[in-house]
């Protein structure tokens, strides 16, 4: 794919910082976004990072701050004299300063609460109340309201005042005297209706909202659901505490992906932004290893059962040819299955009273791929099977039909699991996504076996 031309500039940057090259690179930094200055920074290290952290301008240190990930946040921060820290912790967005508050050492973090205004402290203790992964957690109380009883001159008076701390202008809420959500106005309709005009004739009654208490994945169904720009946010008596944007939405959506795809992958631990390249050795480890010894033990079932049948297996050696192929068909299916009611699950397509629908859909799902499959291995068993497998011609119809009927079996049997077992791990107040696509491989590879050997053991003369 060809690169874009800040994607350029910001390589130009990186080799000029890697060389030494100082005045071009300071040249190149005013004409780069945040958002590439904070990935050139983290394709850096050592003291050519030391140097672009240098070249930024105060005024862009907390656009740049808030582009990075939270590790490396805190530790520029930290690194800071008192009056340059105080100036970036009350121009960052409040959602991201609590973020970067609860990443300092708690130690640091009481010195940096006291170096905010009195009004940043008071929205940061308002935001340090709730859960990192509620809506609350993730609202930003930089938000525009104005009264129902305003005309558009007091409005627009009113918002004139908090124009530069406000995150968002192009949703206005309305509110009563005590704060209740009444609606929302857009800044269009105070710019295009007479200023003696009422905001309680403009207001759209639009109350859709979620708890602060509520689930940050709920909140981006909302966001979703509605095609909303911001989603207000309430306490349990319906008072407007704050909005989550769109882009907040976007950052959670990333994060419940990631989190969904590493537990789908036997990923454990906490999920953090930083890069692959920038992650230690050590943390991916400790992230990766419990899934996999616990598999492996696991997986000694798939042993165990070989041994258990390897009378039959032996005396007719032909089984072992189909053995891999059954095996990853199960494993194949199921991991397909669960792939999907994971996403449904996640997209609050399934509740609780949709089992029986999903496993009526997977059975029938189930019963054709795997006619299909055994259909397909019962004719290359016949016509296409190389010579060098050999089988008595007497064998052939009851082989053919045990690797066929074991593919039936194990392939809507596996997609029954993979479908159901997701929602069973919810239904015990688990992720859905813990029910890892290793961990439903290595149940289906032992099922598999169980099924192929029986039925070996039933049809065929071992």
């Amino acid at each position: 794919m060809e690169e874009t031309e800040p994607q350029l500039t910001q390589q130009h940057l990186i080799d000029a910082l890697g060389q030494g090259e100082e005045d071009l690179a300071r040249e190149l930094v005013p004409q780069l976004h945040a958002a590439d200055l904070a990935a050139a920074y983290e394709a850096l290290r050592g003291e050519p990072a030391e140097v672009l952290l240098s070249l930024i301008p105060e005024e862009r240190l907390a656009d740049f701050v808030t582009q990075l990930p939270l590790t490396d946040a805190e530790e520029i921060l930290i690194g800071l004299p008192d009056d340059r820290l105080s100036k970036v912790l009350d121009d960052i967005p409040d959602d991201i300063l609590v973020d970067v508050l609860q990443e300092m050492p708690a130690e640091y973090r009481g010195h940096a609460f006291h170096l905010l205004s009195e009004s940043r402290r008071k929205a940061a203790r308002e935001l340090l109340k709730f859960p990192d992964d509620s809506a609350g957690g993730r609202m930003t109380t930089a938000f525009a309201s104005v009264r129902e009883n305003m005309t558009i001159r007091e409005a627009i008076e009113a918002l004139r005042g908090i124009a530069e701390e406000t995150e968002i202008l192009s949703r206005i809420y309305v509110v009563d005297d005590e704060g209740l959500l009444l609606g929302k106005i857009r800044l269009r309709d105070l710019t295009f209706n007479r200023r003696s005009t009422h905001i309680q004739e403009l207001n759209d009654h639009d109350t859709r909202a979620v708890l602060a208490n509520a689930d940050q994945e709920k909140a981006v169904r909302m966001m979703m659901k509605y095609d909303m720009v911001a989603l207000p946010v309430l306490d349990e008596d319906g008072r407007l505490l704050g909005v989550i944007t769109h882009d907040d939405a976007l950052d959670i959506q990333q994060e419940e992906n990631t989190e969904d795809i590493e537990l789908q992958s036997g990923i454990s631990g906490e999920n953090t932004d930083e890069t692959y390249l920038n992650t230690t050795v050590f943390n991916q480890v400790r992230r990766r290893i419990g899934w996999i010894i616990s598999l492996a033990f696991i997986g000694l079932i798939s042993g165990t059962v070989m041994y258990s049948y390897q009378g039959q297996i032996s005396s007719l050696f032909a089984l072992t040819i189909y053995m891999p192929m059954i095996v990853a068909a199960g494993g194949n299916t199921g991991g397909q299955a669960s792939t999907m009611v994971v996403r449904a699950m996640s997209l609050g397509e399934l509740d609780a009273g949709s089992v029986l629908r999903v496993a009526w859909k997977e059975l029938r799902i189930g019963l054709i791929m795997g006619g299909s499959v055994a259909l397909a291995m019962v004719l290359q068993i016949y016509f296409l099977r190389p010579a060098s497998i050999q089988v008595k011609p007497e064998l052939l119809l009851g082989f053919a039909g045990t690797v066929g009927l074991a593919l039936l079996v194990q392939m809507t049997a596996s997609t029954l699991i993979g479908a159901l077992l997701p929602l069973g791990a919810r239904a015990i107040k688990l992720d859905p996504a813990v029910i890892a696509s290793p961990a439903i491989t290595t149940i289906v590879d032992a099922t598999g076996l169980l099924i192929y050997l029986n039925l070996a053991k039933a049809i065929l003369p071992l």
